[in-house]
């Protein structure tokens, strides 16, 4: 294996590499690079497996770097080690795939321990991805999905070789010359809360629906191609190699269907016409970009082709105003909620741009918080964010955001102070007694498995953050919490399907699934055969 340290002071590279227990750690080869540019030539030129990086160096900076590493080398495993105790950095080094965050001076046993977590973690992952590799050679029935892949593969960065664009070529059927290529991206966690909520029971037949819609408007693939961007799964993405010109009134007319379908109009960020496929990768980013920094305040249209610039709004963070937020949930009174959220959203009303973006940060930077509060107040230590913890019944975000895909100030100020509220009255049950509220939420799912439940729901229930549950319902009971729950769900369905009289569509809506195709896929992936082929057995036990 090998590792790259980056460093603008050769004398801490050289403290890291006596320091490290590379041998121990299965890395036999080192590499060196003063900054990000460095680093960047020395992970195209060596891959190397782990990266050790600072944060604040000359020219391109760890953040930068972090940055370019989540799409060029997303495989590598990051340890940040920092002289900065700075949240930014953490948080922007959590978003971007870092595995640890040290701080310097760093000492050997810190140093190691994460080093052979940050080896593991790479194993593992590697084991997966071969694992991966195996199943795509047969690819005839996840044709769709194979596309997706590739397709995700080619915007991303990571299809950048002729052969992996002949196969493209050949696999999707394209035009043999193509010479140019926009990009358009919209998100669907830029819907509603009311609108995904229809959907939490089966999100991909609102992934399906946008993405039929936008095939039938597109004609593919003579015109250009629609996908499931994979990295990010609420995200749809349409490469299109008409005219340039064309491609924002194609999107319109996406629009109208999607507004007949689902009763709502999608954001997209488009980007200028570039060469492809060489130049794909940029315009994807492009794209995304200019979704994202759209201006979540403008009422007048859903196609963006320019970036907003919010300089002037970085210190309207949530998290500079923690601590009276946290005095506020500590008095438990709605007024006091209610003043502090109103005081931290007041300068807000005033602004003129407000990106999507920057909502998508509050949201993140509430949930940390509060997470935070808990665990400091369960005398527990920080732990590390993890993404595979709590598979969500849908993928797709909740934001403040109204039926027109803009921030909503009152959906907005209503989120913070209900989740303030929540957070008060869990710290102050700490201060009291010693409560088992996994026990709790584990009893309350026992009851009410046949609702139609979501993590959120659960966590304003008992006044806990989403990703505080995810974790202690994971350390106390083995299981995820919506693996608890489909367990749950699957084992009532065993029992109700040894009465003959009931139909497979009934016994799914009693146990909670409106849909029975959702049903039967999950009913076989827990027990390895569908309902039907469940219930043969028991018949064929009996005779």
């Amino acid at each position: 294996m090998k590792a790259l340290i980056v460093d603008d002071e050769k004398h801490v590279r050289d403290a890291i590499k006596l320091l490290g227990q590379w041998e121990a750690a299965g890395i036999d080869t080192l590499y060196e690079a003063a900054d990000g540019y460095e680093a960047v030539a020395a992970i195209t030129a060596h891959q190397p497996q782990i990266v050790l990086s600072d944060m604040r160096m000359p020219g391109k900076d760890g953040m930068a770097l972090l940055e370019w590493i989540s799409v060029h080398a997303p495989n590598s495993k990051v340890l940040v080690i920092s002289g900065y105790d700075d949240f930014e950095l953490v948080r922007h080094a959590i978003r971007y795939g870092g595995t640890d965050y040290l701080l310097k001076p760093v000492e050997a046993d810190e140093l190691n321990s994460s080093l052979f977590r940050a080896v593991d973690a790479w194993k593992e992952a590697d084991a997966v991805r071969m694992q991966s590799t195996r199943q795509s050679m047969v690819v005839n029935q996840m044709r769709p999905h194979y596309h997706d892949r590739l397709l995700t593969e080619l915007v991303v960065g990571r299809g950048s070789n002729n052969s992996q664009f002949q196969r493209l070529r050949d696999e999707l059927n394209l035009p043999k010359q193509i010479d140019s290529c926009s990009v358009a991206v919209t998100s669907l966690s830029h819907l509603d809360a009311q609108c995904l909520a229809k959907y939490r029971s089966q999100p991909d037949l609102l992934v399906f629906s946008v993405l039929n819609i936008c095939a039938e408007m597109l004609s593919p693939p003579a015109e250009g191609v629609v996908f499931r961007q994979l990295d990010q799964p609420d995200e749809v993405v349409l490469l299109y190699w008409g005219q340039c010109s064309s491609l924002q009134t194609i999107l319109e007319k996406v629009n109208d269907g999607l507004e007949q379908t689902i009763q709502r109009r999608l954001h997209f960020g488009i980007s200028s016409c570039e060469f492809y496929p060489t130049g794909t990768s940029g315009a994807y980013q492009e794209a995304s970009m200019r979704l994202w920094r759209r201006n979540a305040l403008q009422t007048k249209q859903c196609i963006h082709d320019t970036l907003e610039s919010s300089i002037g709004n970085k210190g309207l963070r949530l998290s500079t105003f923690e601590e009276p937020l946290r005095l506020a949930a500590m008095s438990g009174r709605a007024s006091s909620v209610s003043n502090a959220v109103a005081e931290w959203i007041d300068p807000i009303t005033r602004l003129d741009v407000v990106t999507a973006e920057q909502i998508q940060q509050w949201v993140d930077e509430m949930e940390w918080m509060i997470g935070r509060w808990l665990d400091d107040a369960a005398g527990a230590p920080p732990e590390e964010e993890d993404e595979t913890i709590e598979e969500q019944p849908i993928p797709f975000a909740e934001l403040p955001l109204d039926r027109e895909g803009l921030l909503s100030l009152s959906l907005l100020r209503s989120l913070l102070e209900q989740r303030l509220l929540a957070a008060g009255k869990a710290l102050t049950a700490h201060h009291h007694a010693t409560p088992d509220p996994m026990s709790e939420i584990a009893r309350y799912m026992d009851a009410h498995y046949q609702e139609d439940l979501s993590l959120q729901q659960i966590a304003a229930r008992f006044y806990l953050s989403r990703e505080y549950i995810s974790r202690k319902f994971k350390q106390q009971f083995g299981l995820n919490w919506s693996e608890y729950l489909g367990k749950l769900r699957i084992n009532n369905a065993k029992l109700l399907l040894q009465n003959p009289s009931l139909r497979i569509a009934k016994i799914s809506e009693m146990v909670g699934y409106q849909d029975e195709k959702y049903f039967s896929k999950v009913f076989k992936k827990m027990e390895g055969i569908t309902p039907g082929e469940y219930r043969k057995t028991l018949s064929d036990g009996n005779a």
